[in-house]
């Protein structure tokens, strides 16, 4: 996404009212998710599309999930899996023995974590559901992140927000076959745990997906793109996804964001729609293991194997998920097969714009 890497962006508040039928709004063509130029993949798509949002569904959060209460919670009985999807997809073992940030705890215990996320204290605050009275602006500062006095007054509520999604983390995890650290750190660079309400450029959910972010799912898992093609079209699509007019293309995106990841919900308690947060966190593992595919894909048209390669370096996939099979793809081109493939030779060969090297370095911790 263009200029950011994930870090939350000041934005504008809009309105989603209940008696429309959609909204429309323009992808910039500055975000970095949507650069994606021809190339042989089947998700191919321009960067400057208008996307209909459907009218936000009735809410079922409540103020509940607000309340602070203690980090520890109850162990979710889950198995530990035995493989990894992706390093199947992209035929190899995973080591016996993997970083912190490529783990799975059995436990939500070992996903806590107590960081001082300075935006979503921020957040936090300019919605009242911390308070920092004691501190000059309410603890604000300018540009709407939390100041030193105002992260103090909202450190428990920081520290209860970025874990009280790590059952279903967990869960999407171990049901996906993808790394629990994977997802929690991606969220945390991507929102710090605060999913968006506004646009500028559109993004949605923990993940901070565009509209275009969202199309490898409709790709690589059948089962979510003929039950939006039932939901907004009352039959199941006889094409791929990729064959759809733009239009179609269009609504299909517009009914599957606004359904499933935009927690905008004017209704609910500070207008944020909980409950769609926590089931959305299934639909992000998938869209990791989508791009684990698409980066397969993209991979083997190059020349290049990916089972040549660790497991842990194939874990770029990250780069593919932040700027776009575009940016990944031109890098690709422009490499020489014979010098083989490394990280280094990849980042060397992205544009200015495509930089993905403090992003991946943050999730990764390398």
């Amino acid at each position: 996404m263009s200029g950011r890497h994930g870090f939350f962006r000041p934005s504008i508040i809009i309105g989603i009212c209940f008696d429309l039928l959609l909204i429309l709004f323009s992808i910039g063509a500055t975000s970095r998710k949507n650069q994606v130029e021809e190339l042989d993949v089947p998700t191919p798509y321009p960067s400057d599309r208008e996307v209909p949002l459907f009218a936000n569904p009735s809410p079922s959060a409540t103020g509940t999930f607000f309340q602070v209460s203690s980090i520890i919670q109850p162990t979710p009985n889950f198995s530990t899996p035995s493989t990894s999807v992706c390093a199947d997809i992209w035929g190899m073992d995973p080591p016996a023995e993997l970083p912190a940030w490529l783990g799975t705890p059995q436990n939500i215990y070992d996903l806590n974590t107590e960081i001082k996320y300075f935006i979503l204290a921020g957040e936090l605050l300019s919605t009242e559901i911390a308070e920092a009275a004691d501190c000059p602006d309410g603890g604000l500062s300018i540009d709407g992140a939390a100041t030193t006095c105002g992260m103090e007054q909202a450190y428990s509520q920081v520290v209860f927000w970025q874990n009280q999604f790590d059952h279903e983390i967990l869960r999407a995890a171990q049901e996906n076959q993808i790394p629990a650290q994977v997802i929690k750190r991606l969220f945390a660079q991507e929102t710090q745990f605060w999913s968006p309400s506004t646009l500028a450029p559109p993004a949605y959910g923990l993940g901070n997906v565009t509209s275009p972010g969202i199309e490898p799912l409709f790709t690589w898992f059948p089962d979510i793109y003929q039950n939006s093609c039932l939901q907004v079209f009352s039959h199941t699509c006889e094409e791929p996804y990729h064959a759809l007019t733009l239009e179609n293309q269009q609504s299909l995106r517009g009914w599957f964001i606004s359904h499933n990841l935009h927690s905008y919900c004017p209704s609910c308690p500070y207008e944020i729609d909980l409950e769609k947060i926590r089931s959305s966190i299934d639909f992000f593992a998938k869209l990791l293991v989508a791009n684990c595919h698409q980066v397969d894909l993209i991979l083997r048209n190059h020349g290049y194997s990916p089972s040549t390669f660790s497991y842990e370096d194939a874990w770029w996939t990250l780069a593919n998920y932040t700027v776009g099979a575009g940016c990944v793809a031109n890098a690709l081109e422009d490499m020489d097969l014979e010098n083989g493939f490394s990280w280094g030779y990849f980042t060397s060969q992205l544009n200015p714009g495509c930089s993905v090297d403090v992003y991946v370095k943050i999730i990764t911790g390398r």
